[in-house]
């Protein structure tokens, strides 16, 4: 199911379809941003690096962004989390359920557009000078 969601959604997007790595991901660029999907049969878990976890202000970052993560009020469906090393803000999705095209399509469209938004806002955050 995933492998054809993918093609199909590769062919519209005029994009490589990703081939299924020794880790069991699917990997591919959209609109710039590298995107990892895993098959988890039924449903998907979709990850990205959003940036490095910035120096600056490290304490009210992180406080923000759990402001976002609570009851998903920034974040939708998504979840901002750092990877096993503590070196980069990550986002992911968990989709643990049956998906039709069309959901699969969107919620990919949905994940893709909270990862530029969440990559500029933190940029943002610690360019400015108030705390948030």
């Amino acid at each position: 199911m995933l492998q054809d969601y993918l093609e199909k959604l590769c062919k519209e997007l005029s994009i490589a379809t990703p081939k299924l790595n020794e880790q069991k991901l699917y990997s591919f660029k959209i609109v710039g941003e590298t995107v990892a999907i895993r098959d988890l049969d039924p449903g998907i878990a979709v990850h990205a690096q959003i940036c490095a976890v910035p120096n600056k202000k490290k304490e009210e970052l992180f406080m923000y962004l759990m402001r976002a993560n609570l009851l998903g009020q920034g974040t939708a469906s998504t979840r901002i989390g750092m990877d096993a090393n503590e070196k980069f803000l990550t986002l992911s999705l968990g989709l643990p359920y049956e998906l039709n095209y069309q959901t699969f399509r969107e919620a990919i469209e949905d994940f893709v557009n909270y990862l530029i938004y969440w990559r500029e806002e933190v940029a943002k955050f610690e360019n400015e000078e108030s705390i948030y």
